[in-house]
This record gives structure tokens, C-alpha cells and sequence, in this order.
């Protein structure tokens, strides 16, 4: 029996997606995952349903970078400051679903000082992305998803993560490095005692 409540089932969707691998503007993607199920996509325009995984990317300098649609949801120098430490080129304002398809290999999130994150803007995404069984292995599209302290997602209290960082994306070869050039970062941009 597990002790706190789990996200089981969730759906992601992009209504104008933007394939970076392939730079066709597509009307849309809806994605969707089941604990134990995989993640699938299936683009609104009819076409067949694809199973989809998370980029194997292990170099961060070859990595896609990916940041909040909303501006306001992250602190975008804190962002530039780890892309700079990691070599990365390009920013795109994409998220979950993007990361499960492979498009992308990091999508990092960092609120602004007051601002507490919800758990219905993350939820069916961290699910999308990946998922971990009882056994903790990887059985969704492959992709870890923490917060700043090398936790996963605790969406057992109430409508806000319990969080004072951010969040990190990525897939497993990537995120020690990732994280350990986040918390570089954080040191940096930290004000000055």
C-alpha cells in the first residue's frame, strides 16, 4: 500500500505544435499516459496514435531547451545563466508534451519569489514525461521529472506544490549534470549576504 496519493492517468495537449526536429507547424498533438501504459500521441488531425519517448540526448551542448509558455511562471535569467554553464543554444517556450515526443531534452521552471506552483499545471505533464512503478523504474516515456532538491513532484497536498525552487525536466543521462549546474546557478544568482 502506498502512502501518498499518485497521479495515475494523464493528458497533455499542444493545440498548435511546433516540431522542432522537423519545422512543420502541425493544428495539434493531444498526449496521454497511464501508469504502466506508456505515452502516446495523437495529433488532432487524425492521424494514427504514436507511442512516444523522451530524448536520449547525453551531451547537454546537443541538448534543446525548453521554458514556460507564460513568462511570468520563471525567472528567464536563472534559465539563460544554466544554458550558458551547459552550452545551450536554443531556448523555446514549449513544455511536458514537447519533452515526451523527444523534441526537446531539458525543460527547466523556476518561479518568481511569492509565486506557488499549481498542481494542475504539472500533473498530467510530470506523468506524460515519466512515471516511476512501485519498483522505481522508468515506465512512461522515459523522462525524470524533480524539483531542486532531487525530489520528485508531491501532489498529495492540496493545490500547490509544496516547493520553494524550481523544476527540472530531463532524461536520466542528463539530469546529475543538470542539476548539479543548477544548483551552480541558484549560488550565483543568490543575492549577496
Amino acid at each position: 500500500m502506498q502512502d501518498k496519493p499518485q497521479v495515475c492517468l494523464g493528458f497533455d495537449i499542444c493545440y498548435i505544435w511546433i516540431s522542432l526536429q522537423f519545422g512543420v507547424k502541425e493544428v495539434g498533438c493531444l498526449f496521454f499516459a497511464e501508469v504502466g501504459g506508456g505515452t502516446y500521441m495523437q495529433p488532432l488531425d487524425g492521424s494514427s496514435v504514436v507511442k512516444v519517448q523522451v530524448s536520449v540526448v547525453e551531451n547537454p551542448e546537443e541538448a534543446s531547451f525548453f521554458e514556460p509558455y507564460e513568462a511570468a511562471h520563471s525567472m528567464h535569467d536563472l534559465s539563460s545563466l544554466i544554458a550558458q554553464h551547459c552550452r545551450l543554444e536554443l531556448t523555446v517556450r514549449q513544455k511536458y508534451g514537447a519533452l515526451s515526443r523527444g523534441d526537446g531534452a531539458i525543460y527547466l521552471r523556476f518561479p518568481y519569489k511569492g509565486y506557488r506552483e499549481k498542481i494542475w499545471d504539472h500533473a498530467a505533464g510530470c506523468i506524460v514525461v515519466t512515471d516511476m512503478d512501485q519498483f522505481h523504474s522508468i515506465i512512461e516515456a522515459g523522462g525524470v521529472v524533480i524539483d531542486t532538491a532531487w525530489q520528485p513532484l508531491d501532489f498529495s497536498k492540496g493545490k500547490h506544490l509544496d516547493m520553494d525552487t524550481g523544476i527540472i525536466v530531463t532524461n536520466q543521462k542528463l539530469m546529475p549534470l543538470l542539476l548539479n549546474v543548477v544548483k551552480k546557478s541558484l549560488k550565483e544568482k543568490a543575492p549577496s549576504s
